[in-house]
């Protein structure tokens, strides 16, 4: 690991959930290639669907610590 990447990825850790989210999703937009076109407003499509389902309350949320814990037992 360089020492860049060392110094970005301590400094992403002092961010908070929210900022490290928009940094995220930052980054991940520029692995995916340009021309994406309808696939991009699939995925629009998705999230509202999803977030309409979350405010409407059809789904039960997980806390990201409880997933992670089942999987780990699950694995183990």
């Amino acid at each position: 690991m360089s020492a860049k990447l060392a110094e970005l990825q301590a400094q992403a850790k002092q961010l908070g959930s929210e900022e490290r989210a928009q940094l995220a999703s930052f980054l991940l937009e520029t692995l995916e290639p340009t021309d994406s076109g309808d696939v991009s407003q699939e995925w629009e499509a998705e999230i509202k669907a999803r977030w309409a389902e979350i405010e409407r309350g059809d789904v039960k949320l997980i806390p990201a610590t409880e997933v992670f814990a089942d999987i780990r037992r699950k694995l183990s």
